[in-house]
């Protein structure tokens, strides 16, 4: 409950940003993506508009041609060439929008983004309090304002292309078929263009503004963030206690040498020496490590200081791939060394 009433003041981190992606929560403009998707359509119509126009304009005859037929074979007949037609054309339309969507939103997103976190059901999505809060916020007065603005720019557009083609549009039916082709090329051309380059403008407006609104959701509490913070790093005594054992491991002097081991480990022509007391040294140090020939030399002096000796060849293997003389032992070490220590009652 504190942490709801806590203020989002501090930016998101990139590893809530990095968790927000994988649960599909990304900056995006639709009408960027809408926009582009309809110059697609319009590269699509450029090259199959004479194509549709006489798919069209074929219906229309094939329906006026059977003006002397009985009115339900007509109507059979005109209804099956209109869902052909429309089938023919829409279809295509459909596809190419729906890639040109896709493509143009990996590319607005940074790429693709799959995850079905957005659609999972959740309570505040039909609480109350929850639904006015998300009514009144800030992203969706930006989103109304933009709507209200791409509503009258595209009534703008619409009226003046109308007003300037209006002459020519009472004028056509009077001209024939080919100036009535020519006038509705002519309209709509220009309409779906200035459409586009409405969408894509006002989508390229939009991009920063759904990047700033994104940030701001994402603002973090401060009890937020050192939860994070603490997940990440681990808990603050912790790190504290391992920075004095580090300090300390610096601070104190280095003992090396064979006379100085606590337990002299070996396998074959390989041996490693380990200095362990207890409250000088917080884990085991490496104070000697020698291969082939003077290993012989160093088992014998540890024997005759008295030093315990024993065989552990899985040992002797794992601290010859990492460890380094003056050294801590490595943590996954100490299961292999713990048993030799607990005999000599060194633990």
């Amino acid at each position: 409950m504190a942490q709801e009433s806590e203020e989002k003041q501090l930016p998101a981190t990139e590893k809530k940003l990095r968790d927000a992606r994988r649960k599909g929560q990304v900056p995006q403009s639709r009408d960027l993506a809408a926009g582009f998707s309809i110059f697609a359509v319009l590269l699509y119509l450029v090259f199959v508009w004479p194509a549709i126009s006489d798919r069209f304009f074929l219906l229309v005859e094939a329906v006026t041609s059977r003006q002397d037929d009985a009115f339900a074979d007509a109507s059979r007949f005109a209804i099956h060439q209109a869902y052909s037609t429309i089938f023919a054309v829409l279809v295509p339309l459909v596809c190419i929008a729906a890639v040109a969507v896709i493509i143009f939103g990996v590319f607005a997103t940074g790429g693709p983004v799959f995850s079905f976190d957005p659609v999972k059901p959740r309570f505040e999505k039909v609480n109350p309090a929850q639904g006015f809060k998300r009514i009144m916020s800030l992203r969706n007065v930006v989103e109304f304002a933009k709507s209200l603005i791409k509503l009258v720019l595209l009534a703008a557009l619409l009226t003046a292309i109308l007003l300037a083609w209006l002459q020519t549009l009472f004028e056509a039916p009077g001209c024939g078929e080919s100036c009535l082709r020519g006038t509705i090329t002519g309209v709509i051309s220009p309409l779906l263009i200035a459409v586009a380059l409405a969408f894509v403008l006002i989508g390229l407006l939009d991009v920063p503004i759904q990047r700033a609104l994104f940030r701001r959701d994402m603002r973090m509490t401060r009890t937020e963030f050192r939860r994070e913070r603490r997940d990440l790093e681990g808990d603050p005594q912790i790190r504290q206690e391992l920075r004095r054992q580090r300090r300390e491991a610096v601070a104190r002097p280095i003992k090396r040498g064979i006379e100085h081991a606590s337990l002299v480990l070996h396998d074959g022509d390989r041996l490693a020496a380990l200095r362990y007391v207890a409250g000088e040294t917080p884990v085991p140090v490496i104070v000697v490590m020698g291969q082939g020939g003077e290993t012989a030399t160093l088992l014998s002096q540890a024997r005759r200081l008295g030093c315990p000796v024993a065989q552990d060849a899985a040992f002797i293997d794992a601290v010859f791939i990492k460890g380094r003389v003056g050294n801590d032992l490595e943590s996954n070490l100490f299961p292999l060394v713990a048993r030799h220590l607990v005999r000599l009652n060194l633990v």
